[in-house]
């Protein structure tokens, strides 16, 4: 595989980031951008879940482009909560697009933080043909735009993680117009260290099934 460290601008400020492609020569491939955990508790793109999603991927044929929310790394700016975070994945979903070796289809997945941004912002769902959700804090499930789209989802969470309740995640997708689909794993927790071997093959499927 290739790595490219990379930089884009959004909202005013420069970005960091990392693409990650296959190197034999067999593309174009399905692009899929990643979102990182929550900065103020040390979330960043060389997360465990974050790196090992984007590694996984491309072994199994795609682009992945992992990147720093504003105030993480090198990327400028400054956290805010989640409220703009937004503008980044925007403009990381169209520079994936734009890459050389990728085609038209564009995943977007996100870990814990990294889902509450997707979660809080319907103007990323018409730039993404299929959403993947790792440990979703429960809240913000609850009041998502995503409920009304008709973008593919899939829901990934572990039986001990406590921010994500599954029996209150059960009521809550039932709100959805397109269920997403829902895959819990036994013994795992909110940081699925020791279990991202587990994890990324269910990605990999899902993203597989909707991209290729």
């Amino acid at each position: 595989m290739r790595q490219s460290a990379i930089s884009f601008e959004a909202d005013g400020l420069t970005f960091e980031g990392v693409v990650t492609q296959p190197d034999d020569g067999s593309g174009p491939w399905p692009g899929v951008v990643i979102c990182h955990p929550h900065p103020l508790h040390g979330g960043n793109m060389d997360n465990n879940v974050v790196l090992a999603l984007a590694l996984g991927l491309v072994e199994e044929g795609f682009v992945t482009l992992r990147f720093n929310f504003r105030g993480v790394g090198g990327s400028e700016g400054e956290h805010s909560e989640g409220e703009k975070e937004f503008r980044e994945v925007l403009a990381a979903l169209e520079l994936i697009k734009a890459w050389p070796d990728t085609n038209a289809k564009t995943g977007l997945a996100g870990y814990s933080f990294g889902t509450s941004v997707i979660l809080g912002h319907s103007e990323l769902y018409g730039e993404t043909d299929a959403i993947a959700l790792v440990s979703p804090p429960i809240r913000a499930i609850e009041g998502t735009p995503l409920k009304e789209s008709k973008v593919p989802a899939l829901i990934v969470t572990g039986d001990r993680d406590r921010l994500v309740d599954s029996t209150q995640l059960d009521a809550e997708l039932a709100g959805f117009k397109k269920a997403p689909e829902f895959k819990l794993f036994e013994g795992a927790d909110h940081f699925w260290y020791g279990q991202e071997s587990r994890l990324v093959p269910e990605v990999v499927r899902f993203f597989s099934e909707e991209l290729k």
